[in-house]
């Protein structure tokens, strides 16, 4: 049996309107859920780094750059004592050596007996 009736402009919009709306529902349900697992295991993976690379700072061998305080004695240099201090791992020696100078805001090579400056070195031992 066919009905015939006339199709009027908003008929179809209607019930073009009611579909999208069950699919537009579903479709934000989902999203929710979905956004709530994505933030989940964002915060998983974060927090996973972060353990990670607080464990690795911790053993044994990983170099950790520290500071210490050296009282200037007779014939001492800048430059004797950056040779007592240098490792690899602070870079080229005339950068250490300007280093040093930095942290201690010196302009040139003068220091005096007596006096104390502060030197950065590399050290693999555990600061606690």
């Amino acid at each position: 049996m066919m009905y015939e009736f006339e199709l009027q402009p908003g008929m179809f919009v209607v019930k073009k309107r009611k579909r999208n709306f069950r699919k537009l529902f579903l479709f934000r349900y989902f999203t929710d859920r979905a956004l709530i697992f994505f933030l989940i295991l964002f915060l998983a993976i974060l927090s996973l780094f972060f353990v990670t690379r607080a464990m690795a700072s911790e053993k044994d061998g990983v170099p950790v750059k520290t500071v210490t305080s050296v009282c200037i004695q007779p014939g001492d240099s800048i430059w004797s004592i950056a040779e007592d201090f240098y490792t690899p791992e602070c870079g080229k020696f005339l950068d250490y050596v300007a280093e040093i100078k930095r942290s201690n805001g010196l302009r040139g090579d003068n220091i005096h007996v007596g006096a104390y400056i502060i030197v950065p070195y590399f050290t693999t031992e555990k600061i606690k």
